[in-house]
């Protein structure tokens, strides 16, 4: 759908009509800044009509040759062409860069943040941001001060999500005018396959899926005994040995731990990728709340078991960039 500034730019005349316009580019290391000529200014459907009953006002005055109408008339003028340059300094010299992103599910949201600085020693009003999706209303920015601004950005499959294309624009201070720019943010996320409905996890683990057992100080289980070796801890020291003159002798104890899992491209149903890959998805998800080491293996892509939220990180990566073209 056309935005408004859009529909007056289509109806002003060819020659009238901007011509070559070139897209800020905002990066996290440069900045876009809202130069003078890059900043576009058009009448709003308020200030449009504003002048249509200017005109009329002029008009009147003129055929009744009414002196106080042409003092308001000329004055209410003023005001709209004082109100046209407080709009455009409203957007002049804003700096704007990407901020991060998050990651998120298909289906959901995924929040871009932008950093929007007003290096000059005016306030600015009224600014706002908008994209394909909506409008943002950012307010007010201080002199010689930043705001954090967080967009989100309908994700409705997995993949990478690219912020794209953003306007900064201000109808300060009456509506009048409208003055707008746009940037062309580098910033992109993740968007992770759905999750799948609950799902025992498949008990695929080392061998035949029993469980683990490692010898290790410190956990609860007494294992047996061993030689001391230096740099054994204390606490771990079977003094009655030494005192029955039998030497330093230390403690051993043996940990129980679940099976690793390995969460296999084969093992999934259906011949669907996404239904296979929300699938995959869930098993991450529930295995990382249970806190279990797994693994992950796709066609070309094999993860080894490991534990933790950069595990699950690593792995969800891996299923929303499935299938992209190297």
């Amino acid at each position: 759908m056309a935005t408004a500034s859009q529909r007056w730019r289509d109806a002003l005349p060819t020659w009238l009509r901007p011509r070559g316009v070139r897209y800020l580019a905002a990066t996290a290391e440069q900045p876009a800044i809202l130069s003078n000529k890059r900043i576009f200014i058009l009448p709003t459907k308020q200030g449009a009509a504003f002048f249509a009953i200017l005109g009329l006002m002029l008009l009147g005055a003129m055929n009744y040759s009414n002196s106080m109408a042409f003092v308001l008339t000329f004055w209410l003028g003023s005001v709209s062409l004082i109100s046209l340059l407080y709009t455009y300094r409203n957007l002049i010299k804003l700096e704007i860069k990407p901020a991060g992103a998050e990651p998120c599910f298909a289906g959901g949201h995924a929040v871009f943040n932008l950093l929007l600085n007003n290096p000059q020693s005016r306030q600015r009003f009224d600014v706002e941001i908008q994209n394909a999706t909506g409008i943002s209303n950012v307010g007010s920015i201080n002199s010689d001060d930043h705001t954090l601004i967080s967009l989100a950005i309908p994700a409705a499959q997995r993949g990478r999500l690219p912020l794209g294309r953003i306007t900064l624009a201000s109808r300060y201070p009456l509506g009048l005018f409208r003055a707008w720019a746009y940037v062309d943010v580098e910033s992109e996320t993740l968007v992770y396959p759905r999750p799948a409905n609950h799902a025992p996890l498949p008990q695929t683990g080392q061998g035949s899926g029993d469980r683990v057992e490692t010898t290790e100080e410190g956990s609860d289980d007494f294992h047996g005994f061993r030689q001391y070796h230096a740099g054994d801890s204390p606490r771990h020291i079977y003094w009655k040995a030494l005192a029955r003159e039998r030497g330093l002798i230390t403690k051993q104890f043996q940990r129980h731990q679940s099976p690793e899992l390995w969460f296999d491209w084969d093992d999934t149903r259906g011949g669907n990728i996404e239904i296979r890959l929300s699938q995959l998805c869930r098993w991450l998800l529930d295995a990382d709340s249970q806190q279990r080491r797994f693994g992950l293996r796709l066609p070309g892509v094999v993860l080894p078991p490991a534990q933790g939220k950069e595990q699950l990180a690593l792995c969800l990566a891996q299923l929303a960039l499935f299938g992209e073209a190297a």
